[in-house]
This record gives structure tokens, C-alpha cells and sequence, in this order.
């Protein structure tokens, strides 16, 4: 069988190059009845926040075309009683855990990132920067580079800096999170949309807008993926609407060296393990040993 190893960084190995995104099985206490911890690449959180959330009124989500418009908030327990309440199921998982990071200021993010980076059992941090998404190109690269920075002068675990969708050259942006001591770099979140119940004649999500998600996305999330690949040696996590192993394998082909499934594992919980044996089956078809020797220069 080929090898799906995949190493993004120093003490951050994987088994196989397929993630559950942030959020797609919680914080681990979910998964055992719905799908096999083993077959994960790695498990991503809900993003942690320094303080308890309660997260977006309701409606949080609304269906689209070939996709899903969220807008959660956020909703978490806050950084103590993840550590004391959370973190414990999730050590006892057989897979590497990344723990998604949300901070409001430089010191927050110095903050989250030294006490979660100082506990047992974390493989990396996810660095969620959507916060930066809605002010100018500039400001969003000065967030981006103080985000990054404090995170790196609080601990020595892998940072996987998750950019911003819009609103900022994508390349910049990861260029931005490279200097500043990103070891891996992820795209795309959720792009920004409104949906409109026309029988109400109103929005349909209480503030209006919300992250777009799933297939409707996959093309613009490529463009991502093979813009940041041409732009920082860093290794590439890529996502946004990827529902086989095909999907998996074209993202790969752009830049990506691992990519996270969400929407997928929502739909059926053990979407993760299909579209691994899938890739793995794409691979012994075309005898590929391994995922490096699939990627080629497109240009």
C-alpha cells in the first residue's frame, strides 16, 4: 500500500494526510459513537477562546447552493475549563490533536498560546485569524503578523496559521504569517455571504452574514491553496468543500500537503476514512508510492 505519512512540521507527523477540521467532531467527547479516532490524520477543535462564549443567537446556519452559510460566534468554554474539562478526553485519543486559537489582542494570543502550549498531549496550535477579516489589506496583514508573533514568543509547538478568506492577497498573507514564525499555513476558512429568505423579506441569519462553506467553495479554496504554495515554503493545509477523495487528491495536487474535512463529517461521520482509502486506492492504482511523488508544477 503507499505511504501516507505526512510530516508538516517538526513533532507534527501524521498517519495519514487527512484532518478533521475545526469543530467537525468537537472536542473529541463525540467522536467514539460516530466514527473510528484512529482513521483521523489529526483532530482539530472549536476554537478556544480566552473567555467562556456563548456563541450566535440562532439561527446559526442557513443552507445555500452546494453549501452552508454559518455564523456561530465562537461558542466555547473559554481557556480554563478547556484545560480542565476538555483536554482530558481529548489526550486519550489515538490521534494528534491541534487545538484551535482565537485571540482579541496580542496579549490574548500570548496568552492561549503559552497555557495550551505549556499542557500535555497538544500536537500544534491552530492560529484562527478570521477575526482580522473585516478591516483593510493592511491592517489585516499587521493582525495576521501580531497574531503569529505572539503566538511564537509563547511556545515552541507547531503554529498552523489559518488566514483570513477575503479582503487581503491571499500570497501576502501567508507571506506575512511565514515571517513571523508560521510553521504551516491553512486555507481556506469560510468566505463571507448573506442568504435571503425572500418569503420574510429579511436576512436570514440574525447579523446578516455568515462563513460560506462546502462545495460551492472548492474552486476559489484551490485558487487559495495553489496561491499560497506559490508563494511560501511552508507546507499547505488546504479545505473548503473536499467530499472525496478525488476532491482530496486535486487539492494535494495545487500545494497542499494535508487537507481538513468538515462539512464531509457532518454529512456522514465517516467521511474521513472513505476519502483516506480512497486516496490510498487513487495511489496503488497509478503505483505512487507516496503523496510527494503525485504533486507536479502547474504553472
Amino acid at each position: 500500500m503507499p505511504n501516507l505519512t505526512v510530516t508538516l512540521a517538526p513533532g507534527l507527523s501524521l498517519s495519514t494526510p487527512v484532518l478533521a477540521a475545526s469543530g467537525g467532531f468537537g472536542y473529541g467527547d463525540e467522536i467514539s459513537d460516530l466514527a473510528e479516532p484512529s482513521s483521523l490524520g489529526a483532530l482539530i477543535t472549536p476554537t478556544v477562546t480566552l473567555s467562556a462564549r456563548a456563541g450566535n443567537p440562532p439561527p446559526r446556519t442557513a443552507e445555500t447552493a452546494a453549501g452552508l452559510l454559518c455564523s456561530t460566534g465562537y461558542p466555547n468554554p473559554g481557556l480554563k475549563a478547556f484545560l480542565s474539562v476538555k483536554l482530558p478526553m481529548l489526550r486519550t485519543l489515538p490521534c494528534p490533536v491541534i487545538v484551535s486559537i482565537l485571540g482579541e489582542s496580542e496579549g490574548e494570543w500570548h496568552d492561549l498560546a503559552a497555557s495550551i502550549g505549556s499542557a500535555e498531549g497538544i500536537a500544534g496550535l491552530e492560529l484562527n485569524l478570521s477575526g482580522v477579516l473585516h478591516t483593510g489589506e493592511l491592517s489585516i496583514l499587521n493582525g495576521i503578523r501580531q497574531a503569529v508573533s505572539a503566538a511564537r514568543s509563547a511556545t515552541a509547538l507547531p503554529l498552523i496559521a489559518k488566514l483570513p478568506p477575503a479582503n487581503v492577497e491571499i500570497g501576502a498573507a501567508a507571506c506575512a504569517a511565514e515571517a513571523e514564525g508560521a510553521d504551516v499555513i491553512a486555507v481556506s476558512q469560510g468566505f463571507p455571504g448573506v442568504a435571503v429568505r425572500l418569503s420574510a423579506r429579511k436576512f436570514r441569519l440574525p447579523g446578516v452574514s455568515g462563513e460560506l462553506s462546502g462545495p460551492c467553495i472548492k474552486p476559489l479554496a484551490l485558487y487559495q491553496v495553489w496561491r499560497v504554495a506559490q508563494s511560501v515554503k511552508l507546507p499547505v493545509i488546504g479545505s473548503g468543500g473536499i467530499m472525496t477523495g478525488e476532491d482530496a487528491l486535486e487539492f494535494i495536487i495545487a500545494g497542499a500537503s494535508a487537507v481538513a474535512v468538515g462539512i464531509a463529517s457532518a454529512i456522514h461521520p465517516t467521511a474521513i476514512e472513505r476519502i483516506t482509502q480512497e486516496i490510498a486506492e487513487y495511489l496503488a492504482r497509478h503505483a505512487i508510492r507516496t503523496l510527494s511523488l503525485l504533486t507536479r508544477d502547474n504553472g
